[in-house]
């Protein structure tokens, strides 16, 4: 099976991150997506930040319409998505992975499932992620969150 490259998924997006960790497993992560998935063009920029504002948050994925852009669907709009390091440095490669694919997959859903089809985003999130090939990540993130007693996303 084919795989993609970053800039075949993400042609459009500013990736803001100074960490070597962080950078390693998320374009190892990316290039990892089959090649026939669509790419992402609502997605302007990824971020790597310290913490977030919710305890046990290690990923967001924002929209925003306030935005020049056009969507495919023809709206207005652009999504980020921001990671944190609070979180994301207490787990393993395979979980870390497993958060980053997650967010993208927020983000791939968003962009083309409308929300009155996908009520239950979460779920959907790890299936989109399980069946790009990520679950055994999406399990050892599942394993590490019961070991620390928290929700990762």
């Amino acid at each position: 099976m084919a795989m993609v490259s970053l800039e075949q998924f993400l042609s459009t997006v500013t990736v803001e991150a100074d960490d070597g960790r962080f950078a390693h497993l998320f374009s190892d992560a990316v290039s990892r997506i089959p090649s026939d998935v669509r790419p992402l063009v609502s997605l302007a920029s990824v971020r790597l930040r310290r913490r977030g504002r919710m305890k046990g948050l290690a990923g967001l994925t924002r929209w925003s319409e306030h935005s020049k852009r056009r969507m495919p669907s023809g709206g207005p709009g652009t999504q980020t998505i921001t990671y944190y390091s609070s979180l994301l440095d207490h787990l393993s490669d395979e979980a870390y992975v497993a958060i980053l694919v997650h967010e993208l997959a927020h983000a791939w859903l968003n962009e083309h499932v409308a929300p009155a089809q996908s009520p239950e985003r979460e779920r959907e999130a790890d299936g989109l992620a399980a069946r790009w090939g990520f679950q055994l990540e999406l399990e050892q993130l599942s394993r590490e969150a019961e070991a620390i007693g928290d929700s990762v996303y």
